[in-house]
């Protein structure tokens, strides 16, 4: 039988042996005697084993728990309220323990379709950290995770972006619509600025959200003005960027806004109608790509004759036909493994094989598509580099020498559907305003020298009527003029001066100082296309102050809506088969937090 339980507190880290002689360490497990009654080896030994441990009265009885619970308690013991040292180590855990984890985390991916890379998202990570300082956490419920949290950091997020939003000088916003396989109908906005503190392009989601009526002119208008409307930026839209479907086009016009037409999807158009000079060869790709992915014993063969010929192995990619990108990825791909192919196909599917000439008319292809696949994948694409970029996708086309019928066919399009579509692209006035106050573009982001110098004159107007218009007005500057030479008793020296002032910075002259700030910017070197052209103006401000407010209202525009399509592919991963039942609203909600957080 035990003996009997010690009242000391320094029992509160011993057990008593069973002859009442002794007490075990609960930490390190040494036995020490107390057969003379003295009790001071026992703090002595504390003292110099375990100099962390308080020897204050604890909250449970440490002895009645096992050494392994009892030294994890111990971390919890304070020396006059405060948490000491113990509390901040963190043993690595029994290695029976960790297993146990580790099958649960396989566990948990098994049972829940998640994928094996989720230990390695971050916040995943950050999650387990946390949870594991926070022994006590028990996590929330179904209906508390969807109605009360959601909800609440939706609502504080949104608050601090509406805010952010709401104090920028110029906006520009981007639109696209998508139906999710619930079959329900989204329209997204997404709002570009510049934040005035580092001179940064921001981009921000503020509406995703869920359109039951038909998709009119009217309709989409009303839209965008209610999301211009809640965010406090009806009288700061730029631009509106959309694809170039009729009924968005209408509704920007029908709302008064420039409509800025998706330099993607147009750069898509070009590229799809060119592609239709090789229309068979591109079948016949696709062919091949399609018996690859259903057979097995194919793809099999495939992967070993890669391994034998010491190719990369890669896996073929399928055309997609709203996406021309993909179809240079799927051209690239089959070139790359063609000599893999040229084994395999014989052997397993004669009726597939492609000619030596679709081959090098494949191989001429890639180059000739290459500066159109760049520019498309190309994120943040803003308006003033437009004009630079189909100046030098013309000069490339131009250059090409091809002694293929089928390449020339293509080259034909290319240059007839660029010319078409961007032959009067300079002549646009937000084009032209945005290259000009680009200082890595300016004159030469130009191919016409007279569309140059025309757009240059143009500004120039635009740009010193608003400043006469922010002036002083012509009344003011009689009165100054009277009262010019006029120094009245009992006034300052100095009034005269002043008013002499007042009349040199009247509107005329402040005409001619606006148009002195632009000739000294433009007068300015170039800098680097790597560099920052917002940050360039951030730093110059005070020198060109006029010219910095009108430079952030060009240079937030962008040139494509790829943004709101990016955020159409993350819903379509939200609304999978396992939550068609989604509610729009805990969609829309949770669209924004992921592209704003």
């Amino acid at each position: 039988m035990a003996a009997k339980r010690k009242r000391s507190e320094i029992w509160n880290h011993f057990i008593v042996g069973e002859d009442g002689k002794s007490g075990k360490c609960i930490y390190c497990k040494s036995t020490l005697s107390i057969s003379g009654g003295s009790q001071s080896n026992l703090a002595r030994h504390l003292k110099i084993k375990h100099p962390t441990i308080n020897l204050a009265p604890v909250r449970q009885e440490i002895s009645s728990l096992n050494p392994q619970q009892a030294a994890s308690s111990s971390a919890m013991i304070s020396i006059t309220g405060q948490q000491i040292i113990t509390n901040f180590i963190h043993r690595p855990p029994p290695t029976r323990k960790v297993e146990l984890i580790d099958r649960q985390v396989l566990k948990m991916v098994a049972k829940g379709n998640h994928a094996l890379s989720i230990v390695e998202e971050p916040q995943f990570k950050n999650l387990v950290e946390m949870i594991a300082h926070c022994p006590g956490y028990k996590l929330p419920t179904r209906k508390s995770l969807s109605n009360l949290i959601l909800s609440n950091v939706y609502n504080e997020l949104k608050a601090k972006l509406h805010t952010e939003v709401r104090l920028a000088n110029a906006v520009c916003l981007s639109t696209d619509a998508w139906t999710s396989r619930a079959n329900q109908s989204y329209i997204a906005v997404t709002a570009h600025f510049v934040e005035p503190e580092q001179g940064l392009l921001k981009s921000h989601l503020i509406a995703c959200i869920e359109c039951v009526e038909r998709h009119t002119s009217d309709n989409l208008c009303a839209t965008l003005k209610k999301i211009m409307y809640e965010w406090e930026i009806s009288n700061k839209i730029t631009a509106v960027v959309s694809d170039n479907a009729p009924n968005i086009i209408a509704a920007i016009k029908l709302g008064g806004w420039r409509s800025v037409p998706c330099f993607a999807h147009t750069l898509n158009l070009i590229v799809q109608k060119a592609l239709l000079e090789i229309d068979n060869i591109k079948t016949k790709s696709k062919a091949i790509v399609e018996f690859f992915h259903r057979s097995t014993s194919g793809l099999q063969k495939l992967k070993e004759t890669q391994k034998q010929l010491n190719l990369p192995e890669l896996k073929l990619k399928i055309d997609v036909q709203t996406r021309w990108n993909s179809t240079y990825e799927m051209f690239d791909r089959l070139l790359k493994i063609k000599d893999a192919l040229a084994v395999v196909l014989p052997r397993t599917k004669p009726d597939l094989c492609m000619t030596q000439q679709d081959w090098d008319a494949i191989e001429e292809i890639i180059p000739v598509l290459k500066p159109f696949y760049e520019v498309t994948v190309e994120q943040n694409v803003t308006l003033s580099k437009v004009l630079i970029i189909c100046k030098i996708l013309k000069k490339l086309i131009a250059a090409v020498v091809s002694t293929s019928e089928v390449v020339r066919g293509v080259l034909r399009v290319l240059q007839s559907e660029m010319l078409t579509r961007f032959s009067k692209i300079e002549t646009n006035f937000l084009y032209a305003e945005s290259t000009i106050l680009d200082p890595r573009f300016k004159r030469h982001g130009f191919k016409n020298e007279d569309a140059y110098k025309k757009a240059l004159d143009d500004f120039k107007k635009k740009f010193a009527s608003m400043q006469q218009t922010e002036s002083t007005t012509v009344q003011e500057v009689k009165i100054f003029q009277q009262n010019v030479g006029t120094v009245q008793p009992g006034q300052s020296i100095w009034d005269e001066y002043d008013s002499e002032f007042a009349l040199i910075t009247s509107s005329t002259n402040k005409t001619v100082a606006a148009t002195r700030e632009l000739d000294k910017y433009l007068n300015e070197e170039y800098i680097n296309r790597g560099n920052d052209p917002l940050k360039w103006w951030c730093e110059r401000k005070k020198i060109y102050p006029r010219l910095y407010t009108f430079a952030i209202k060009r240079l937030c525009v962008v040139a494509t809506s790829v943004p709101c399509e990016r955020i159409f592919s993350v819903a379509g991963q939200i609304i999978n088969d396992r939550r068609t039942l989604l509610l729009p609203e805990k969609l829309s909600q949770l669209t924004f937090l992921h592209n704003n957080m």
